[in-house]
């Protein structure tokens, strides 16, 4: 257990799972989950988005996108619109509440990120990133 617990797979998926609970603390005040908090930021920064191109940017599968939409459009948040080119598709744009309430939501990355990384030296997180970035690569492959 103690090799285990050394390992760099172990702490990189501890950071992502106390980086996540961090997130979803800072997001619920203001009645947001953290993939909501996605969405409602890749809408607001493209303006309008297909849904079929936020499942994408998000890598999630249509039945997880699907409650979450309808989440946000049940909140008065979101709006979501046939598509004018393709009946079959929906447009995703943040409504006025949504943009309003958005707007109040400080950036959970950028304060997690933050508690997270303090006392460490910049060069040591660029030089982490980059082998983490290169190791994924590598998979991909």
């Amino acid at each position: 257990m103690e090799k285990y617990e050394k390992s760099l797979g172990h702490w990189i998926k501890r950071f992502y799972l106390l980086s996540a609970r961090e997130m979803d603390c800072l997001l619920q005040p203001y009645e947001l989950g953290r993939t909501q908090w996605y969405v409602m930021h890749h809408v607001g920064e493209a303006g309008t988005l297909p849904q079929k191109d936020l499942q994408s940017i998000l890598n999630i599968e249509s039945a997880t996108l699907t409650p979450l939409v309808s989440a946000l459009v049940t909140k008065g948040w979101l709006l979501q619109q046939p598509s004018h080119t393709d009946r079959r598709s929906k447009v995703l744009s943040l409504t006025k509440a949504g943009a309003e309430h958005f707007k109040a939501v400080p950036n959970p990355i950028v304060k997690a990120r933050k508690k997270a990384l303090t006392g460490i030296d910049p060069l040591e997180v660029e030089q982490a990133r980059k082998m983490l970035e290169r190791a994924v690569r590598n998979l991909e492959e």
